[in-house]
């Protein structure tokens, strides 16, 4: 009798722990499908803006505000590039553009292009060792600015050194971007 009940009752431990995938007994029938997901934007996922005759004078204090497109809207963990085109956009020459921040050498002292952003614009400002108002028009006239937000999931981890942020034509290359999804904002 006392093998009967020790066979039951190691049948019972035994037999109570079985699970199916994690869950008590077998599995039940599928639920309903559940609603379809937002639609993306065509798979994109960095975007690149343009902003041009950007003029920096002492009556805005060396500094401009970009806004971005009002039906564009950035995450916290997306990151923000800034280039200036450094060639003359009416001369034949590949365009060149340059990451910021840029460190230009004056007659005066050092002045550095420089920027920060938030979720809703980008704040481009000067900076020097001297007088800005000393600058004459050729540092601070007719800028043109291409802002790229780039995806936070690409832009930390492994990815991010999978590229060379400082070359403009290689994060276009590496995002899928070209001259036709440069967005210009007035």
């Amino acid at each position: 009798m006392k093998n009967l009940f020790n066979f039951i009752l190691a049948s019972i431990v035994f037999f109570g722990g079985c699970t199916f995938n994690g869950q008590d007994g077998a599995p039940g029938p599928r639920g309903p499908q559940g609603p379809p997901g937002e639609d993306g934007m065509d798979g994109q996922e960095a975007f690149v803006f343009e902003y041009v005759d950007l003029t920096f004078s002492a009556s805005n204090e060396y500094s401009l505000l970009l806004e971005f497109p009002e039906d564009f809207q950035m995450l916290e963990s997306d990151k923000v590039l800034v280039y200036f085109l450094y060639s003359d956009p009416q001369a034949d020459e590949t365009d060149v553009w340059r990451l910021l921040p840029q460190t230009e050498f004056t007659n005066f002292g050092t002045l550095i292009y420089n920027y920060d952003f938030t979720m809703f614009d980008v704040i481009l400002f000067l900076d020097s060792n001297f007088d800005l108002n000393l600058l004459g028009a050729s540092f601070t006239d007719n800028w043109i600015a291409r802002v790229v937000v780039v995806p936070g999931q690409f832009a930390n981890g492994r990815t991010a050194n999978a590229i060379d942020y400082s070359d403009y034509n290689a994060v276009m290359e590496y995002y899928n971007l070209s001259d036709q999804s440069v967005v210009e904002v007035k």
